[in-house]
């Protein structure tokens, strides 16, 4: 008897730190101010921003669920080893880059896939159905609108920050004039067409004037990141050679429409509550 009285006492203790926890209520799915939080550490959007992107989080979940739709561990993980293999790495070394670049621990990488795994099948059984090729005049469009995404330099001049220690390089990188032991500088032009192709990418998609993300150095030593400082001989490729992308890129974006207004749909019929939102 005693210890049922105790457990009267203590249960509206309980219940009420559950409910101090959660933010937000999508249908029977909940939202954590710690969810919530760790999101804007990754993202660094603010608070409504972050919402919004958890509670379509949760309605791709839902839905997913709806449609008996699951990702298996085995999936993330072959795909984890693919992106590893795609850029290089080891996936001990795919981990530490995205680190590096997004500030996302092992589980996090792992729970990203997962959801972009979730994603693309949810694609495929949502809007598949409902989209058409792209036509020649959307194609001819978009390569005059975005044509400067498909232009390639020879070569890419730049400064090469490194060091053994990251959190040095971090700061080298926030203040550049900075002087920091154990952080090296060394003008470098790269010629991209003999670069390995996925930093040749990375540094053709990086803006003059910016930074790189926080890379591991190929021996393994240490860490490096590139600043930009001058993009030399661009290359304008003509339609026909990249006419796969561009469909691709045309597609993509449609599909991002279509999901983007089923998941509105639902939103709108969905119960959502709002309870509390931590302070920005």
């Amino acid at each position: 008897m005693k210890q049922f009285i105790l457990s009267l006492l203590f249960t509206p203790i309980l219940f009420a730190e559950i409910i101090g926890g959660i933010a937000v209520t999508v249908d029977d799915e909940i939202i954590t101010l710690y969810e919530i939080k760790e999101e804007q550490a990754i993202t660094q959007l603010n608070v409504k921003q972050t919402v919004d992107l958890l509670i379509r989080t949760k309605l791709e979940m839902i839905e997913a669920k709806n449609r008996n739709i699951s990702v298996s561990n085995l999936e993330v993980l072959d795909e984890l080893k693919k992106m590893a293999e795609q850029n290089n790495m080891s996936l001990s070394q795919f981990y530490e880059a995205m680190n590096s670049a997004r500030h996302l621990s092992e589980s996090q990488t792992k729970t990203k896939t997962k959801e972009k795994l979730l994603k693309q099948k949810l694609f495929d059984a949502i809007a598949m159905s409902q989209m058409e090729e792209a036509t020649e005049d959307e194609i001819k469009e978009y390569y005059n609108l975005h044509l400067d995404e498909y232009q390639t330099p020879k070569t890419i001049d730049t400064m090469l920050y490194s060091s053994t220690n990251k959190d040095a390089l971090q700061q080298k990188i926030a203040n550049p004039m900075m002087n920091l032991p154990g952080v090296k500088t060394q003008a470098q032009t790269i010629e991209v067409a003999k670069t390995n192709p996925r930093l040749a990418q990375l540094l053709v998609k990086t803006k003059v004037g910016n930074f790189t993300p926080i890379l591991p150095q190929m021996n393994g030593a240490g860490y490096m990141a590139f600043y930009i400082i001058k993009k030399n001989e661009l290359n304008t490729p003509a339609l026909e050679l990249i006419r796969d992308q561009m469909q691709a890129s045309i597609m993509d974006k449609k599909r991002e429409q279509v999901l983007s207004e089923h998941f509105q749909r639902m939103r709108v019929n969905a119960d959502i509550k709002v309870l509390r939102l931590p302070e920005e």
